[in-house]
């Protein structure tokens, strides 16, 4: 049943929704519906929101006699106390400041009411009547931002940004949105690992692992980026309580770069989300129109360090080695600056042991080839975009078609390509060293269009990750040599084309010490295979050094 708040909660609240974009009255109308319990959600925006904005779901519906009440201010079903907020809705205004900003239009029915409500609503103008209506509730706002001058493209991916976000955190809704007509987003509801294919590109969600971790009520579950995948900011890791997007409280934070200490360089930043179960005293919530900012409990913070930590326990990641350091620009005797390096094993299939003078290198074989493909990129691509011997049709994502008029510029020393249709270009010339890979170019094409950067050596270092051997794949003796001789003849073989370090030295002496021995294969004796000598049970064993 709607009813009015009380005064004394009314105080409490800050007066008038933010309603910034058209992606706030989305959110705020997403959220209902999810409130509502529903499974189902269609969005559909024309001239990007701007001229009609219609929310539409399956959830339990207003009955007919609570209609007027919905778009009254400090009016709503969900908040009897703030000690007991477990909806992502309860301040009662989102539809109240809807009403005020543009025409409204509400259509409901509960799933046992006999017929529908219809509600019409404009400023301080409101007129309800009953009409037939299938089960849940549609919401239409008209004239939103009226005489603004917005952009109706960026509302579109400002809305689209805000779905896949919300998909992370709720994977097992079914959501469509579509724009002048057309589908933009369809997903089927199908779990957190599509959701996250969905928000962070297919090769990005490849290299996330699921996390699932409880303890004394608390549940985090979620998927966080292996260590090769890292930003320096970040702005890629979502996080929502009890099912409501939150931004990252700065303490959390600091507990997720604590237990990627050891795996990610020094001012780095994991990729994923993080999904909270969390009693209502484990949190709270700032009351303000954004909802978005929480402080969690110690214990809850605890508990989300303790659950990376196993989950790296689990999958080998903790770093084990005496802590080896990132290499720096050496002087001769090789043009890099580094020794030949002999190869002396690969490691869980993604590291590569080698040797030189009485150093032991650990290179990370996915950032060696990368700058090694890197280097020679920028040598080719001199040669500039050849035309293709076929087109290649590149389908592209609403967002991206936003991208392709921004990096336009950089993209058009790499590709020429012309417009073919709706979300559709025709890829026309590439570089001749991408011709013999016509499935892989319009990744490659997409791929670059994607990237932060907006410089030629951003694209290109894109480019470089593809084909780059992965963590994971095999490598024998004579290609891991191969790729150790290739990386010597780099210019810069320290670091990959993104700035991580590709190799790390562990000297011999680091080992001694390590080890509490007295001295290395050069002192002599003890390190040296020697016959061991046959004792008595009387006589004591030796002491090793």
């Amino acid at each position: 049943m709607i009813r009015p708040l009380p005064p004394e909660l009314k105080g409490l609240l800050a007066r008038g929704e933010v309603l910034l974009a058209v992606k706030d009255a989305v959110r705020e109308l997403l959220e209902n519906a999810l409130d509502a319990g529903a499974r189902r959600v269609r969005v559909e925006l024309w001239g990007g929101g701007l001229e009609r904005l219609v929310v539409e779901d399956d959830g339990e519906g207003i009955p007919l006699e609570d209609l007027p009440l919905a778009v009254e201010p400090y009016a709503t079903s969900k908040l009897q106390d703030l000690e007991g907020i477990r909806t992502l809705g309860f301040r009662g205004q989102a539809l109240y400041a809807l009403r005020q900003a543009a025409r409204l239009r509400i259509r409901s029915r509960p799933r046992g009411q006999l017929g529908g409500g219809l509600l019409l609503a404009e400023g301080e103008w409101v007129e309800v009547r009953p009409v037939p209506a299938p089960p849940g509730t549609r919401v239409e706002v008209e004239g939103l931002f009226l005489g603004e001058g917005r952009d109706p493209k960026g509302e579109v991916r400002g809305v689209l940004d805000l779905l896949k976000r919300y998909l992370l955190h709720h994977p097992r809704l079914a959501l469509a949105l579509f724009a002048e007509g057309e589908a933009r987003l369809l997903f089927p509801g199908a779990g957190l690992e599509e959701a996250a294919r969905l928000a962070f590109g297919r090769l990005l969600a490849k290299r996330l692992l699921p996390l699932a971790y409880e303890a004394g009520g608390l549940e985090v579950q979620g998927l966080v980026s292996r260590p090769e995948v890292s930003r320096t900011r970040p702005d890629r890791l979502f996080l929502a309580v009890n099912g409501r997007p939150v931004a990252f409280p700065e303490g959390l934070l600091r507990r997720v770069r604590r237990a990627y200490r050891e795996l990610l360089p020094e001012g780095h930043y994991p990729v994923g989300v993080l999904n909270l179960s969390l009693p209502q005293e484990a949190f709270r919530l700032r009351l303000d129109a954004r909802k978005e900012e929480v402080v969690l409990s110690e214990e809850a913070e605890a508990l989300v360090e303790e659950a990376l930590h196993a989950l790296f326990r689990r999958e080998n990641l903790a770093r084990a080695l005496p802590e080896p350091k990132p290499l720096q620009p050496l002087s001769p005797p090789t043009a890099s600056g580094l020794p030949r390096l002999r190869f002396l094993a690969q490691f869980r299939e993604s590291y590569l042991l080698a040797e030189a003078g009485d150093t032991l290198y650990v290179v990370d074989q996915h950032a060696a080839h990368e700058r090694i493909l890197y280097e020679d990129l920028l040598k080719r691509v001199a040669e500039g975009p050849r035309p293709l011997p076929r087109p290649l049709l590149v389908l592209l994502a609403p967002e991206e078609e936003v991208l392709l008029e921004a990096e336009q510029e950089a993209l058009a020393e790499l590709f020429r390509w012309e417009p073919f249709g709706p979300g559709r270009v025709r890829l026309l010339s590439a570089p001749s060293f991408l011709h013999p890979y016509p499935l892989l170019l319009p990744e490659v094409f997409k791929e670059a269009l994607r990237g932060e950067g907006r410089s030629l050596k951003a694209l290109l270092a894109r480019l470089a990750c593809l084909p780059a051997v992965k963590a994971g794949h095999p490598l024998g003796k004579a290609q891991g040599q191969a790729l150790l001789d290739a990386l010597l003849a780099c210019e810069t073989p320290w670091a990959c084309p993104h700035g991580r370090p590709v190799l790390l030295a562990l000297k011999e002496e680091d080992l001694i010490r390590r080890f509490g021995r007295r001295s290395g294969a050069r002192a002599g004796g003890e390190s040296r295979p020697h016959r061991p000598r046959e004792s008595s049970p009387e006589e004591p064993s030796p002491q090793g050094g």
